[in-house]
């Protein structure tokens, strides 16, 4: 139950120090009579209903009825670094904004199974919402979460081109995510204007739906140049892709651009280019880490793929709780990307990526 994951989630961290400081009775006396004169004053001219409160703040109109909110997000790692670290964080910082608690969570595994059982636990305990994360068909628990009454925000979002407008049917009253299929395109184009005439994309995680999509969309992208393209299965481990890729690029002189789908993976073509020391050869990733910015400053990896990870927890908290709170419904579903992070302006990320926000 949820009680034994007490160290898998984070608590919206407490609040400031509200300034209050000692100052002789007679200053306290000073401000206990001011403060009685103005509670007399707001009595007598309040005419119409009294705001809602939460978590110490004021929200007119509360749908509520001024409830402590619980929101849980139903994470797949650990937060306490790479993509889940800025996804929390996001997270917590709408939950601080808006006056509630966000708690995340985490399987064991993951796989859809294990990830099933987390979230019934999450329902178990009867939360306001959940953010849940797609690794597959979640429309069953999706549906039992809804008809318990929670509302229930879902990472990623569907392509804009695909559906331009959210379905007033959906179970979801929040979808937040970047366009993989663009941003596969998006690090295609941006090589090929490069120079680019031979590119593999290196799937760090091969099955995995959204990886696949970039890697999809590079290959029409390369089709529709006229370009060659490979297809290559790399490695959750940086050092089995390092070998899997060195190997690659010695057997295929004529590769000049190569694409990874994550974190790990992308660690792992930057050290084949350098084993095979091939010039011109580009290199690019997915996600952003301090890492992964220091490869750009240091000119060993062109660019990365950033689907602003901060945003997608942010903006799935402050969806849910605006929906709890007034009803309110985006009608179009929030992409947070793809953006591109380079020599341009990594220096302005790395600041942010060691705060853990980009």
């Amino acid at each position: 139950m949820l009680a034994r994951d007490a160290d898998h989630h984070l608590h919206t961290p407490s609040k400031p120090d509200s300034g209050w400081k000692r100052k002789g009775a007679s200053v306290r006396k000073e401000s206990l009579m001011a403060a009685l004169a103005l509670g007399l004053l707001v009595g007598a001219c309040g005419g119409g209903d009294a705001p809602s409160t939460n978590g110490g703040g004021v929200y007119p109109g509360d749908l509520t009825g001024g409830k402590d909110l619980v929101i849980y997000v139903a994470g797949l790692a650990n937060p306490s670094t790479g993509f889940f670290r800025v996804l929390n964080n996001g997270a917590q910082q709408a939950g601080t904004d808006l006056g509630v608690e966000v708690r995340y969570v985490y399987p064991a595994s993951v796989d859809l199974a294990s990830y099933t059982q987390k979230i019934e636990e999450i329902i178990a305990a009867r939360p306001d919402g959940i953010l849940i994360l797609e690794i597959g068909n979640m429309d069953a628990i999706a549906r039992r979460a809804a008809d318990a009454g929670i509302a229930l925000a879902l990472n990623p979002a569907p392509p804009a081109a695909e559906q331009p407008l959210r379905d007033p049917a959906d179970v979801y009253v929040s979808r937040v995510g970047a366009d993989e299929y663009a941003a596969g395109a998006m690090a295609a184009q941006r090589m090929i204007e490069g120079g680019a005439r031979s590119l593999i994309c290196v799937q760090q995680n091969v099955g995995d739906g959204t990886q696949t999509s970039r890697c999809r969309a590079m290959s029409d992208i390369a089709e529709a140049s006229g370009i060659r393209f490979e297809h290559v299965a790399g490695d959750p481990d940086p050092g089995q892709t390092a070998t899997i890729v060195e190997a690659y690029l010695r057997s295929h002189p004529d590769v000049d651009g190569v694409v990874a789908t994550g974190q790990p993976a992308t660690a792992g073509i930057v050290t084949a280019k350098k084993a095979v020391a091939r010039s011109p050869l580009q290199t690019a990733g997915f996600d952003v880490s301090p890492d992964i910015v220091a490869m750009i400053q240091a000119g060993d990896l062109d660019f990365t793929m950033d689907q602003q990870g901060w945003w997608r927890g942010y903006i799935s908290v402050m969806e849910m709780v605006h929906f709890l709170r007034y009803g309110l419904v985006q009608s179009n579903y929030f992409l947070t990307g793809p953006q591109i992070v380079d020599a341009s302006n990594a220096d302005d990320v790395a600041r942010l990526a060691a705060e853990g926000v980009r």
